[in-house]
């Protein structure tokens, strides 16, 4: 049987869930929860995944998140195979943790991130596991509404809190009012269009065109819409682009634009979080961030800047080619 499609491309927003094989549980304590949001903190750093909204239930997750570059598969991968590792090691078990592939779907964030983080939100009301939505502290509904430190360090909070209001001590209580109105939401998903997507009409015919461009490949393992590499690739390829030595792209003396362009690059097209390309280059992550955004902006208004970045584009695309 064919795998079904997985779409996967720069600022993709998916609802991910993964079930424990056999529908056994994947949690059997609250030790194995923590140790899971552990996981994720490391995955979704290190993927560079944005977290919407999380629930963790004892035989199954819910996840929203957006994905920077086109890498939910190893982002996920990495975070199941980790967490399978542990939990096996921890209590001896023997053969798989979770259910074949974890399921994920495309979402139109301007249609349906209200919604969706509401049901996902509602998880253990619906399963009868509290009677008390706020007694649950396994989700990042507490973190909406205020009632603990956050856990999660790449959760964003306020892309859906903004939209009820600017203030977000008002915009969370608001929030708290219509996910207990929706209590008895239908599941949205049951309208996703081919188990793929779910949005609005123009949503759904922009993955229609992405599904059409693909064409023959449609079972492939996973569709990339654009380029991911590893920053030893992108270094080696800069340096054999401009024939200069290794060191000369580390060289912190000013306007290197060689080292300019590498802190670009790797930033936007490998999985290196902030933190890993700052002790790449010795310098601090939030100056990575900086650096980054200084050189798009120099690409938009310098012809240099520009022919450089895509000479180097080019001749990555034509070293390691990808379907």
């Amino acid at each position: 049987m064919a795998r079904p499609l997985r779409l996967s491309f720069e600022d993709a927003v998916y609802h991910i869930t993964a079930r424990g094989n056999r529908m056994d549980n994947i949690f059997y304590s609250d030790r194995d929860k923590s140790v899971f949001l552990d996981k994720m903190n490391e995955s979704f750093v290190k993927y560079s995944f944005i977290c919407y909204a999380y629930c963790l239930m004892d035989n199954h997750y819910h996840l929203f998140i957006k994905t920077p570059l086109a890498n939910i598969t190893d982002g996920i991968h990495y975070l199941n195979t980790s967490y399978s590792n542990w939990l096996k090691a921890r209590y001896k078990i023997v053969g798989v943790i979770f259910q074949g592939r974890y399921k994920s779907i495309l979402v139109d964030e301007d249609s349906y991130a209200l919604k969706l983080s509401a049901y996902i939100h509602l998880n253990p009301l619906r399963a009868r596991m509290v009677k008390n939505i706020e007694e649950y502290k396994w989700s990042s509904y507490l973190d909406y509404i205020g009632g603990k430190e956050p856990i999660m360090k790449k959760l964003d909070t306020s892309f859906i809190l903004s939209q009820f209001d600017n203030d977000l001590t008002k915009a969370a209580k608001k929030y708290r009012k219509f996910v207990l109105e929706n209590i008895g939401m239908d599941n949205p998903f049951e309208n996703a269009y081919k188990g793929v997507a779910l949005g609005s009409k123009s949503f759904i015919e922009e993955i229609k065109e992405r599904i059409k461009s693909i064409g023959k490949k449609r079972e492939i393992r996973e569709t990339r819409l654009i380029e991911s590499y590893r920053a030893e690739e992108i270094i080696n390829k800069i340096s054999e682009v401009f024939g200069i030595k290794r060191n000369e792209i580390f060289s912190k003396r000013k306007s290197n634009i060689y080292r300019q362009l590498a802190l670009y690059l790797i930033k936007k097209h490998s999985t290196l979080s902030l933190k890993e390309i700052g002790e790449l280059f010795e310098m601090d992550y939030a100056a990575v961030s900086q650096a980054a955004k200084r050189f798009e902006s120099k690409v938009n208004i310098d012809k240099r800047a520009l022919s450089t970045k895509n000479m180097v584009i080019e001749a990555l695309k034509k070293g390691n080619v990808k379907c």
